[in-house]
């Protein structure tokens, strides 16, 4: 059986618990008594408790607010911490570069002596030229490049083009030549990847060059519109390097020519083809092999976009070994 002293501690602790509920308008004792009814037998020892409960409540003193309390005044002065802002130094990120190399290149252009333009080329000759009339005679007839008309290489027949020779072979009459043509040699990408750089022309070959470009000191960059093309004609029956010169990550390809007195065909197509395809226009490698369609891509990513350049600068330099005949320029568009 619990204690008395020891019940009336626990029944106290319940009534404290118990006050928070009491109904407005009811004592505690009154509560209490209702609830112990239910509960227990011991009412009045529980009673008791809860009618010294209610006196204690009693005489608990209560604050009244007061209206327009003074605010709390702060003894003594407290310092504000203040922060000093320094405005950040201005800093120049640098901007991203390409790492492309400065072009360079050994030699000079010699003198122009005289000029053979004509429709939309610019022909300078040198001394030379007056001392190579085959030369002079097919610059005279190159035609104004046509990308569209050459969609293959000038080392086959080409439907678009009937005035550009095509017989049978005379080494297998089974097989159809062209007389005037070029031939498709051998070719290499990325190109001079070595600054300064060597170009190597064989007798009676061309070199074909496309990319960014320095040769005796005619520079030509391209840009996401612009692009560069080099053609290096010997027309020497000896070979020779042009050392010292540059071209930045370029295309090249070389190869014989089969007819100098007529070179105004194989140049015609080589250039027009070459132009072609960095246009991003269609081209073929052969009839039914597809090159370029213009999409999904451009063939070579030429001008350093999917959809090729917009616009060639085309440099035509004919040479006899180490000698400058000529130099023809024009600018190819679609």
């Amino acid at each position: 059986m619990v204690k008395k002293t020891t019940f009336t501690s626990v029944l106290l602790a319940v009534v404290l618990t118990l006050s928070a509920c009491v109904p407005p308008g009811t004592s505690a004792a009154d509560f209490v008594r209702a609830a112990i009814d239910a509960v227990t037998g011991n009412r009045d020892e529980i009673v008791q408790v809860a009618e010294d409960f209610d006196a204690a409540i009693a005489n608990v003193p209560t604050s009244t607010p007061t209206a327009n309390a003074p605010a709390p005044t702060a003894t003594g002065s407290v310092p504000v911490p203040t922060a000093t802002l320094a405005a950040p130094a201005a800093t120049s990120a640098p901007l991203p570069t390409s790492g492309a190399p400065a072009l360079t290149s050994a030699g000079t252009m010699p003198a122009f002596v005289e000029d053979v333009s004509h429709d939309a080329w610019d022909i300078q000759g040198t001394e030379r030229l007056v001392d190579n009339p085959i030369v002079a005679g097919w610059l005279r007839r190159l035609r104004d490049q046509d990308p569209a008309v050459w969609k293959t290489f000038p080392n086959i027949k080409n439907d678009d083009v009937s005035e550009f020779r095509a017989v049978p072979c005379a080494d297998n009459p089974a097989n159809i030549c062209v007389p005037d043509g070029l031939e498709y040699g051998t070719y290499s990408s990325p190109f001079c990847f070595a600054h300064p750089c060597d170009l190597q022309v064989g007798s009676w070959e061309y070199r074909y060059v496309s990319g960014d470009y320095s040769f005796l000191g005619t520079l030509c960059q391209g840009d996401m519109s612009k692009g560069c093309m080099l053609v290096l004609i010997n027309v020497m029956d000896q070979s020779y390097t042009w050392r010292g010169q540059d071209v930045d990550n370029g295309f090249t390809l070389r190869g014989r020519y089969w007819n100098g007195d007529a070179l105004e065909w194989g140049i015609w197509g080589l250039v027009s083809h070459g132009a072609a395809n960095m246009l991003n226009m269609p081209t073929l490698a052969r009839p039914g092999e597809v090159l370029n369609a213009g999409a999904p891509g451009n063939s070579g990513a030429n001008c350093g976009t999917p959809l090729g350049c917009k616009s060639v600068d085309v440099t035509i330099v004919v040479h006899a070994g180490d000698a400058i005949v000529a130099v023809a320029k024009t600018v190819v568009t679609k």
